[in-house]
């Protein structure tokens, strides 16, 4: 062990602070990673345009039609699919409240991460344990920690900027791969 890790956990917890901003990229990253199409759908499109481009090739007269909207229809599809549907999103996430989050300090632990929040004159202390923790992202911008506790859902948008010698990433990932594996891809 070297002198700049000897002890890789939390001595005091570091301020926690998430802008609106960052919550909707992280938002807009894990629906980027959820859409995209699969197998059968580029199967099917490419039987599609392979037989419209047979009909237009082999068929004469106004019979073509059809095959030139069979390829309208999957160029259609696929500016729809690629951008059309992230306009929605995006406009649906402006829609719904995103409130800053301030006033919350973290720390890593051996059991997990803890939170700590000044609640009127009390301080309130919380923790999930790395057993709570069910799946996690690794981005260049972020980690993104989800986790499930006492029945409900929850998650850690930690962004690169809080990696430092009191909240250490290289710890929170250690913890994440012996717990729940490796990252997901996005």
């Amino acid at each position: 062990m070297t002198a700049k890790n000897l002890y890789a956990y939390t001595l005091q917890p570091v301020s926690y602070e998430v802008s609106e901003a960052e919550q909707r990229n992280a938002q807009l990253t894990i629906w980027r990673s959820t859409n995209k199409i699969g197998i059968k759908a580029w199967a099917i499109m490419g039987i599609v345009v392979l037989l419209s481009i047979l009909g237009i090739v082999l068929i004469k007269n106004y019979s073509t039609i059809f095959c030139w909207v069979a390829l309208a229809c999957v160029a259609i599809y696929l500016l729809v699919r690629k951008y059309g549907l992230e306009w929605y999103v995006k406009r649906k996430m402006n829609e719904m409240p995103a409130q800053e989050i301030k006033g919350i300090r973290l720390g890593v632990q051996p059991t997990g991460i803890v939170m700590r929040q000044k609640v009127g004159l009390q301080e309130g202390v919380g923790s999930v344990g790395w057993k709570d923790m069910y799946e996690w992202y690794d981005t260049p911008e972020f980690l993104l920690v989800n986790f499930k506790l006492k029945g409900q859902q929850g998650a850690y948008i930690l962004p690169k900027r809080m990696d430092s010698k009191n909240f250490a990433f290289s710890t929170i990932r250690k913890h994440l791969k012996e717990s729940v594996g490796e990252a997901k891809n996005i």
